[in-house]
Formats: C-alpha cells, structure tokens, sequence
C-alpha cells in the first residue's frame, strides 16, 4: 500500500478558494496530519489507535466547517449592513 501524504487528503472550501478562512485552515491541516497518522497506525497493525485518530479527524472537520459556516455569516451579516447603509 502506498501511503498518502497530507496532500491527498486537503479538501477545498466549497467557495473554491485553497485556504478555510479563520481558523479552519488549521483544523484543516490538522485533519489532514490525523489522517496520514491512522493510515500509518492501521500499516502497522494498531486498528484501536487508527479509530481513535480517524474520530478525531472527524472532529477537527466538524470544526473546520463550523469555522466556515461562522465566516460565511459574518460576511452575509456585513453585506446586509452594507445594503442597509448603516
């Protein structure tokens, strides 16, 4: 089996750009390094510890995303009150 980098598991932000606005980059990132720890734990034969890390990993997506979706209000937010004129 080949192993992946960290590359290989980078996903985009659905606005297209490369990098999660706030800190979701970082938790990005982060996932991304969990990710290639489990596929390296799961090689060697400790499918207790690759669990662990693969939920882990499902945290740190769950709080990229809520990063993003905190960003995206925040723009919506500023835009209405631009409109607004305030």
């Amino acid at each position: 089996m080949t192993p992946r980098s960290e590359h290989d598991y980078r996903e985009r932000p659905p606005s297209g750009e490369y990098a999660w606005p706030n800190n979701g980059d970082i938790y990005e990132r982060m996932r991304c390094s969990l990710l290639v720890r489990a596929d390296k734990a799961e090689a060697e034969g400790d499918s207790a510890k690759a669990d662990d890390l693969r939920c882990r990993a499902a945290f740190q997506r769950r709080e990229r995303d809520r990063c993003y979706r905190d960003h995206e209000r925040r723009m919506l937010n500023r835009r209405m009150a631009l409109r607004r004129g305030y």
